[in-house]
């Protein structure tokens, strides 16, 4: 077969649907030596792409502003590029997939679809994927659902008569996050970004869906109680101003360490380093972050809703996300039980053996090879 990806999509600054593009195309490689490979981007990412094998082709043949790539992805992508490499099923890993594919099937991942209920926590900008997700769902042949969580969504927003077409088959964490980093390397990462004391981790993204105001709020309730500072590692999103404000008004800027956006080398360390993850998101299609602190053993409090339960199982202590007083009870109960917190490390052990790139491609290429 020929088969196209469509990682056009995929940003310097990474975020979970960038890493899933990134290992999903390494985990295929890996796995299938039969089948041609062309892998549509960028000229600014194509090389990230490292490494792969003779049966993998970059094209670097995409837009970079994504106003122009969904333009793209609609005209020039179906009608033009699929037919000149003979693609037989075009990958769409990022939510949007064409609505005209002649001559080729159609696959896209939906990682969740929080648009949708959350549309409040969105720019009116991006308020528009909440109709392209839908058509996507609509035109594709296949849906991979990220979690049985985003297949229920799935099926509650767009349309149950979807149900025949949407495969589950879950994401997972990077291998390098098993491998614990050497005590040198975690306190050059402390030290690069002034980290002196334990810290709480957070990671990701300052965006509103990620309930870093909340997760503040509960740190300043307890602070005086423990001897941990608070680390937020992520860059930008919208609205992420209100985060800094909220830290002056709390009067907790001593405590609290933003180091922006790190390098994916970087994570490891600060993974091991931290005390705690804490992830009390409000919506969670997967949660790769917080499945990142399992594969590092870090225990994790995460939100009790959403996909993270489920994808989490016993490697977490859970909180309502919307109650700030549940969240500082649950983060100082944590950090003054070594009980609980060992308890927690032994449970990432079970978690960490359901979930493997390897198995999420052998799955994904299984899916490709219906269409035979």
């Amino acid at each position: 077969m020929n088969i196209g990806i469509n990682a056009s999509a995929l940003s310097a600054q990474k975020g979970g649907a960038s890493f899933y593009i990134l290992n999903i195309v390494k985990a295929l490689a890996q796995t299938d030596t039969g089948d041609k490979y062309f892998i549509f981007t960028t000229k600014a990412a194509k090389d990230q792409f490292s490494d792969l094998p003779p049966n993998f082709t970059i094209v670097p043949c995409a837009p970079l502003k994504t106003i122009f790539r969904l333009f793209w992805e609609q005209s020039f992508l179906p009608l033009i590029i699929c037919g000149k490499f003979k693609i037989q099923v075009l990958f769409s890993p990022n939510y949007t997939a064409p609505l005209i594919h002649f001559g080729f099937f159609s696959v896209v991942t939906i990682h969740d679809l929080s648009f949708f209920p959350l549309s409040e926590y969105y720019p009116r900008s991006r308020r528009f994927f909440k109709q392209i997700i839908h058509l996507s769902v609509k035109f594709s042949d296949r849906v991979i659902a990220v979690s049985e969580f985003t297949k229920n969504d799935i099926l509650k927003y767009i349309g149950k008569r979807y149900e025949n077409k949407i495969r589950v088959i879950y994401e997972a964490a990077d291998v390098k996050f098993l491998n614990k980093p050497a005590i040198e390397q975690i306190a050059d990462t402390k030290k690069r970004y002034k980290i002196s004391k334990e810290y709480i981790l957070f990671i990701g993204f300052s965006e509103p869906r990620k309930n870093l105001e909340r997760l503040l709020s509960a740190y300043s309730m307890i602070k005086d109680k423990i001897d941990h500072d608070l680390v937020i590692v992520g860059g930008h999103g919208w609205w992420y101003e209100q985060t800094y404000l909220k830290v002056n008004d709390l009067g907790i800027a001593e405590r609290v360490i933003f180091t922006g956006y790190a390098d994916d080398s970087e994570l490891p360390s600060f993974y091991s380093g931290a005390a705690i993850f804490a992830f009390p998101s409000l919506y969670e299609g997967f949660g790769i972050a917080a499945l990142e602190s399992v594969f590092s053993d870090t225990p994790v409090l995460a939100a009790n809703n959403t996909a993270l339960p489920e994808i989490l199982g016993n490697a977490a202590e859970y909180v309502n996300p919307y109650d700030t007083e549940e969240i500082a009870s649950a983060m100082l109960r944590l950090l003054k039980s070594k009980e609980t917190l060992s308890l927690l490390r032994e449970n990432c052990a079970e978690v960490k053996a359901k979930y493997s790139w390897r198995k999420a491609a052998q799955e994904t290429l299984g899916l490709f090879k219906e269409f035979l």
